[in-house]
């Protein structure tokens, strides 16, 4: 079994300077070997023209890009086994000794840090070649906020951690790590409102539970979840937990956090007030975030409880937050020098409703149903969103006039509901025929008017 710790760290000011520093020799290497990485990959992708063997590196190089290996340009590319090219990783890798000789503030950083971030460079390349994420892009310093240590290397005792190359400091000890487990990895993050530091620890004598087959899960304890804007999840037994983003608390931070961002924005660039004025604002950002996340596990929780198997939509939230295609304008073209003259697209209504979405998190809300349902062998399951508001779950007559708003009501045999529960309902059918249960013969769909606004958390604290 694996958890995640987070700890809030006390770091003196010399620690602290350290860190910074150490954040920015990292961007700067990390930036540095994304370029090389990025002129290999053109370089492989460009039209062979013949190459040859380059001196200085010993590797294969295009006579266009000259020094640039068919894998990098930095660090030997052969190695003495039987598979003796190294990969991206390994080449980079063994470029870190020349690169602390010529420049030796770089030995002031911990060697396994800068494993690290090459490991996290050379994931986003992963990623990016399994099609899971985009291209690679070189890190702003205020994207860049965290390095990694390996495993074994840092030590506890009591309320004080200790980090290679930093030292002994304090830390918010508020859940002791349980007995048994080991520290897996520690992550050192820089946030608005300090330092955390963040545990991964593992126990292999605690398994995590098997998930539930078909056999042992009950189709009355299944539960189909709809996300939305105005109600978070609307489940499919009448229970509707509410959105903390409608809230007064989020509508007043809200208003806080716009006003904190026109009066940093109107502060002249490089000054000191602009940049207290854009802390507070990340301070914001981050307190909003953090009462969102605590309203997210208790939604998670739960879901679980009382679930065999939890039902959701395959949603393309991407998709759902793309801009809207322009319209042609009289002449047929698109007219950029003169919007008048160009048709509109109903993209201003539509950034409301991308940033209601960004709001509620539906993306994060279902990797912590993820999680939460993983320790208790609670399979999740995504099914085709297609068409799920406007089905009746009765006679299974599907069109657009049977929705109006939040109310449903078929036009073919008269069944009413609330539109949320009832899409909630045809989720849990087809994640029933996906399982192989005919929903058929369970009991009949009843009206659930009387269950609508039950089990709604409390507000978002």
């Amino acid at each position: 079994m694996q958890l995640g710790y987070v700890y809030k760290l006390k770091p003196s000011p010399q620690q602290e300077a350290i860190m910074i520093k150490w954040l920015d020799m990292l961007l700067s290497q990390y930036n540095y070997l994304l370029r090389d990485r990025s002129d290999s990959y053109e370089q492989v992708k460009s039209p062979k023209l013949g190459n040859y063997c380059d001196l200085r590196s010993h590797g294969e190089a295009c006579p266009l890009t000259c020094s640039v290996s068919k894998s990098s340009s930095v660090g030997y590319p052969w190695k003495n086994t039987k598979n003796p090219r190294r990969s991206a990783y390994e080449i980079q890798s063994s470029s870190l000794p020349v690169l602390k000789k010529q420049r030796p503030w770089y030995k002031q950083i911990h060697s396994t840090v800068l494993q690290q971030m090459l490991r996290q460079l050379d994931t986003a390349f992963t990623k990016f070649f399994k099609g899971e994420a985009r291209y690679p892009k070189p890190k702003r310093r205020s994207r860049y906020r965290n390095f990694k240590y390996s495993p074994g290397q840092v030590k506890l005792d009591g309320n004080r951690i200790y980090l290679p190359g930093i030292g002994w400091m304090g830390f918010y000890n508020y859940r002791p790590i349980p007995d048994g487990f080991t520290m897996k990895s520690v992550t050192v993050r820089r946030k608005s409102r300090g330092w955390f530091v963040s545990i991964q620890i593992e126990d292999k004598s605690v398994p995590l539970p098997p998930v539930k087959t078909r056999d042992e899960i009950d189709p009355g304890r299944v539960k189909g979840c709809d996300l939305g804007i105005r109600k978070l999840v609307s489940i499919s037994d009448g229970q509707i937990i509410a959105n903390p983003a409608k809230s007064s608390k989020f509508n007043r931070q809200s208003r806080r956090l716009k006003l904190r961002q026109r009066a940093a924005s109107r502060k002249r660039k490089g000054s000191k007030n602009r940049k207290k004025s854009f802390k507070k604002v990340g301070s914001l950002h981050e307190r909003i975030e953090n009462g969102r996340s605590v309203y997210h596990w208790e939604t998670a929780k739960k879901l679980v409880d009382g679930a065999d198997a939890l039902v959701f939509e395959d949603l393309n939230i991407k998709g759902m937050k793309s801009r809207c295609k322009p319209k042609p304008n009289e002449n047929g073209g698109y007219d950029s020098a003169k919007p008048t003259l160009r048709e509109r697209n109903g993209q201003s209504a539509k950034r409301g409703l991308n940033r209601s979405i960004s709001d509620a998190a539906w993306g994060e809300l279902i990797k912590k149903i993820e999680v939460v349902a993983a320790k208790s062998g609670i399979p999740v399951i995504k099914v085709s969103p297609r068409h799920t508001s406007q089905e009746c779950p009765k006679c299974h007559h599907t069109s657009a006039e049977n929705r109006s708003g939040e109310k449903f009501v078929c036009t073919e045999c008269g069944y009413h509901d609330d539109a949320d529960v009832n899409g909630a309902v045809n989720i849990k059918n087809r994640g029933l025929k996906k399982l192989g249960i005919n929903p058929s013969q369970l009991p009949s769909v009843r009206s659930r008017s009387v269950a609508y606004g039950q089990g709604k958390l409390r507000p978002w604290r």
